[in-house]
């Protein structure tokens, strides 16, 4: 990968990064250390990450935003709670791909759950059999993997690997911690947390500090994305985006319902448990157009040629994501595909009628295929 050196940069040597760039600066982060990235939102760096498809060694990338705190364990504490939330909403998959699918939350199923976990730690380097078999049972009851008497540093390590063995890079937003009284405990925390998790953590400034600030030590290797102006995020009223930006989010993800979207769930559920449109959707996948671009799409019939797309409001309504949208709907019928635009409120406020309008699509696309063919 090329760095761009740019003629403004600040004191502190940085260098700079076309955003088509930054996700693969974020997949190759070293592991085990801290480094800083500035110059992008989290929603706009998100959406690089979730469409990028050259991924080395399949790792994950977790979005976590801090909250200003006094101590390094507080912000330590705050990144363990995160991951053992996306722990117990990934259950009953661990560790990317071992499924306990099998096990119920009863006696029976508590042992078979331990039994598997023990598997895994005799299997995946760094599974702790002990950690393992005590939190199964806690994320089969739907409680979140925290292991009573377990040290800060073992959490990290086996929460990580919960979530995927192959390896982790923690997005981290520190711009609602970044003013804290205490500067450095983040700056320890920080490397402290990548660390004893084995993740690279990226840092996540809007602007970059200087090399004569707390964050010296995560600033060698920095970078900031030169954005294009046309494409900036610009958000009509104050606040809009903000839950985007603060929510936790696992990225990329393929073809499957995303576990962390309630959402993408309930719909697949209901997808499945309809005899008319059980196992034609795909999630989250590419799709091929015939300008040669792949959009990831929400959702896809492959064989009638249909896209569904589940709109957030607070991540389809800055400029880039208005302006991107139309161009991959144009795209995408230019390649023979209709587009279903489905808003996140309308799909929560009824999905019978969501699912409704797809059943509308398919039977509209199925009787257009009759006549092609």
């Amino acid at each position: 990968m090329r760095w761009i050196e740019d003629p403004h940069a600040s004191a502190n040597c940085e260098q700079t990064l076309l955003p088509s760039q930054a996700a693969q600066f974020v997949f190759r982060a070293p592991s085990g250390s801290a480094v800083a990235l500035g110059g992008i939102e989290s929603t706009a760096l998100r959406e690089l990450v979730d469409e990028a498809e050259h991924i080395p060694d399949g790792r994950r990338v977790l979005f976590i935003q801090l909250r200003s705190a006094r101590s390094i364990e507080a912000y330590v504490g705050q990144v363990i709670a995160v991951l053992a939330e996306t722990a117990v909403r990934l259950w009953p998959v661990w560790f990317t791909d071992l499924s306990f699918a099998m096990c119920s939350d009863d006696a029976l199923g508590r042992q078979a759950a331990g039994a598997i976990a023990r598997e895994a730690a005799t299997r995946i380097p760094g599974v702790s059999s002990s950690w393992a078999e005590a939190a199964a049972p806690l994320a089969l009851a739907g409680r979140p993997p925290r292991v009573v008497g377990v040290l800060p540093a073992t959490e990290l390590a086996q929460l990580s690997l919960a979530i995927s063995r192959l390896g982790l890079v923690f997005i981290i937003d520190v711009s609602g911690a970044v003013q804290a009284p205490n500067a450095s405990a983040l700056t320890h925390a920080l490397e402290a947390i990548a660390r004893h998790s084995s993740a690279a953590v990226v840092a996540l400034f809007v602007e970059l500090p200087s090399l004569n600030s707390p964050f010296d030590r995560i600033l060698y290797g920095a970078r900031r994305v030169i954005a294009d102006a046309k494409l900036r995020t610009t958000i009509p009223e104050p606040g809009v985006g903000e839950s985007a930006a603060s929510e936790t989010w696992l990225a990329p993800w393929r073809g499957t319902p995303h576990p962390l979207s309630e959402i993408e769930q309930r719909l697949a559920a209901m997808l499945s448990d309809d005899t008319e449109l059980a196992g034609l959707f795909c999630f989250n996948w590419f799709v091929d157009t015939v300008r040669g671009s792949r959009p990831k799409v929400d959702l896809v019939w492959t064989d009638g040629r249909l896209v569904v797309e589940l709109d957030g409001y607070p991540d389809h309504t800055t400029r880039r994501a208005f302006v991107g949208d139309r161009h991959r709907d144009y795209e995408l019928a230019l390649s023979g595909y209709t587009v279903l635009r489905l808003a996140n409120d309308e799909v929560v406020q009824d999905f019978g009628r969501a699912v409704e309008k797809i059943r509308d699509l398919v039977r509209l696309r199925r009787s257009q295929m009759k006549q092609e063919g």
